[in-house]
Parts: structure tokens; C-alpha cells; sequence
């Protein structure tokens, strides 16, 4: 009797999951990719926000300084009190380009930051950029004119994981693809979840009639509360997806599997605070998948054929998905990591959810990034 009741358990889950993410399939393939229109005729303010991040800084400003446009722009990169030499960096950029000013965030913590240079911007458009990613010389005039042609509240945009690769990274270009994906995927469904405060645009005006839009009580998740802000305050169709390739941004893996769980613990951290419906609906079925996976693997031989049918099913539907991605905004030849990737991806997921729980938003921001990479420089 017990046996048959884990069973169907297993079998129950396998067919949730294979929906979940067969939905999400379609909602990507619905978002196609909308031709790039020049032409965009909006003031932008661009906030960069950042903390100890001289190592990565400097190449992201001069991407952004790079854009090939006729858009009246101003950077805006906000420091939240960094004790390395980021502010001299952005200074030295700062004194050659008019384009760029550095200003001081009156308060601690990202979500700080982001606000001072939310305030300090002199246009009504904004879009969001983390100081360790690369933009496209064209993601500027593409992500203008598709904010302007879709009309909506937020626009969001891909951050897909780039760079020379180790077996580390393509793993995590692995993950983070699964990301992507499973935001635009849910967007296109009409129920979006999640998006990356990388590559964000909207109004000042917008931001400005929401209260606590950022959700200071937590110290990550900025980019998703402001989402869900929106969503609860102005509807699901008030938020769109760009697909084209210019709107892309890259950023780098995690160099340490240390740091790697840092990340995700910090992004994890901020699900204690959803009151997002469809997002707590998915992370309840990603969390159980995840517990079922490992129960079963920790449980063999006893639990071996309801789990190899959990496994199996996930495997599929994650390839699915994933392959479609990758198609897009990747490289399809990392997708050999999918058998590999589905064992490991269950074991951190659920690590992540526990330490999740225990730190109710606890973790903060960033630490020093010269100390990330201090072991890995020239390995990723």
C-alpha cells in the first residue's frame, strides 16, 4: 500500500512538472523575436548600481559608452560604499565621457543604491544594469524602441551567461538558461514570475506610483518585487519580453562553486517574501521536484523505478525547453551537461530552498568581487 501510494506520488509530480515547464516551452516559442526598429526617440537614464567591483566595472561602462545611437542617454552608476577602487575607475571613465556620472547611494545595500540612482536620474525612462555584465552596441536603440512599441509598464530582457567557459561555467550557462528560459516562458503564458534587474526598463512615473516597489525589507530580489509590484498594481499584460539578440546582456559565471551557492542563496532568500501567486505555485513545484529527486536517489534500490520516471520525464521536458534557449541565445552543445546537470540541479535547488527558509532574506549583497576572483583570474 505504501509502495503504491510513493508511486503515484512520483508519477503525480512527474506529469505536474512536464506541464509546468511544456507551458512554459510554448510561452518562449510565443515570445519570438520582434525585429529590431531603430529610431527610438526616448531620454534614457541608465542606473548602474555597484559595490566592489573594480575588476568588472570598467568593461561593463565602456559597453554601455560604446551604444551606437541617436538616443539622448545619460549612465548613471551608483557606489554603495565601495571599499576597493571602483569609484576611481568609474571616475577616470567619467572625466573622458559626458555621458557618465558616479553618484553616492544614501544608504546601504543594492536596493539603496538602485534607489539613489533612480532619484538622481534626469530622464523619465530607466533601465537597470549590473556592473558585471556586457551590452550589445545596438541593446540601447533595441530595448528603447521595444519599450516604446509595446507599450508596457516593464520591460524585460535576456542575461544569458558568456565568455570562455570551463566545465564549471557551461554548467552554469546551463542553469542560468533554465532561468531565462522559465521567465520568458511564464511571461508568455500571460503569468510572469521573474525577471533579471540586468536588463530592465520602465518609467520613473511608473516606479514612483508604487509603494515600496523594491521591497526594502529584503536585501536581494529588487528586480523581482518590482515585477511582482507592477503586476499586482497595473495587471500581467503590463509586462513584456524583449527576444532580440541586441537586448542581450552577458554576464560571467560564479568562479567558485562557494560563490556559485552564495548567489543562489541570495537570490533564493527572497522567496520567503512572494505573495506572488503563480511564483509561489512554481517554486512549491520546482522545491518538490527537487525533494522527490533526492528521496528517490537517496533511497535506492527500493524507490528506483518511480524516480528513473521522475528523472526521465524531467530530463525531456528540461531538454525541451532548454533547447529552444540555447537555440536563441546560446550555444545548443552545452546541452550535453543535461543528464549530469538534472542529479546535480536537484540537490542545490533544495539546498538552496532549506538555506533559503533559515535565512528569511538575511543574505546581503555582493561581497567584494576582487575577492571572488582573486584564485580564478584567467580561469573562466
Amino acid at each position: 500500500m505504501v509502495d503504491t501510494i510513493v508511486t503515484m506520488v512520483f508519477l503525480a509530480m512527474s506529469l505536474v512538472y512536464a506541464v509546468l515547464i511544456i507551458r512554459f516551452f510554448f510561452g518562449f516559442k510565443k515570445i519570438g523575436r520582434q525585429p529590431h526598429h531603430s529610431g527610438a526617440r526616448l531620454a534614457v537614464s541608465v542606473i548602474v548600481p555597484f559595490r566592489n567591483e573594480e575588476s568588472t566595472i570598467g568593461r561593463t561602462l565602456e559597453s554601455l559608452l560604446e551604444q551606437q545611437t541617436n538616443t539622448d542617454f545619460e549612465i548613471v552608476a551608483a557606489d554603495d560604499h565601495s571599499t576597493d577602487d571602483s569609484a576611481r575607475v568609474v571616475t577616470d571613465i567619467a572625466a573622458r565621457n559626458p555621458h557618465l556620472r558616479l553618484v553616492e547611494s544614501t544608504g546601504q545595500g543594492k536596493k539603496a543604491a538602485l534607489a539613489t540612482g533612480i532619484d538622481s536620474a534626469h530622464h523619465n525612462a530607466i533601465i537597470t544594469a549590473d556592473a558585471d555584465c556586457t551590452y550589445n552596441s545596438h541593446w540601447l536603440d533595441a530595448m528603447s524602441a521595444t519599450f516604446e512599441q509595446q507599450g508596457c509598464r516593464l520591460l524585460a530582457a535576456p542575461v544569458v551567461i558568456g565568455g570562455r567557459l570551463n566545465w564549471f561555467g557551461k554548467f552554469q550557462f546551463v542553469d542560468f538558461a533554465s532561468l531565462v528560459g522559465s521567465g520568458i516562458g511564464a511571461a508568455g503564458c500571460g503569468h510572469p514570475i521573474m525577471c533579471n534587474g540586468a536588463n530592465l526598463m520602465f518609467s520613473r512615473q511608473t516606479y514612483n506610483e508604487l509603494t515600496d516597489p523594491l521591497n526594502s525589507k529584503f536585501a536581494s530580489g529588487d528586480d523581482v518585487f518590482l515585477l511582482h509590484s507592477i503586476k499586482q498594481n497595473f495587471g500581467a499584460d503590463s509586462i513584456c519580453f524583449a527576444a532580440q539578440p541586441e537586448t542581450i546582456a552577458e554576464t560571467r559565471p560564479a568562479p567558485t562553486v562557494g560563490a556559485f551557492l552564495r548567489q543562489r542563496t541570495r537570490w533564493g532568500g527572497k522567496a520567503t517574501g512572494y505573495t506572488d501567486a503563480d511564483s509561489l505555485i512554481v517554486a512549491a513545484i520546482v522545491a518538490a521536484k527537487s525533494f522527490l529527486l533526492c528521496i528517490g536517489i537517496a533511497a535506492l534500490p527500493l524507490l528506483w523505478k518511480p524516480a528513473l520516471v521522475l528523472y526521465l520525464t524531467k530530463l525531456v521536458a528540461d531538454t525541451l525547453l532548454l533547447s529552444a534557449v540555447c537555440k536563441r541565445f546560446g550555444n545548443r552543445r552545452f546541452l550535453w551537461w543535461m543528464p549530469v546537470y538534472e542529479f546535480i540541479v536537484a540537490v542545490y535547488i533544495l539546498w538552496v530552498f532549506v538555506s533559503a527558509i533559515f535565512s528569511s532574506g538575511k543574505p546581503t549583497w555582493k561581497s567584494s568581487r576582487k575577492e571572488e576572483y582573486r584564485h580564478t583570474k584567467h580561469k573562466i
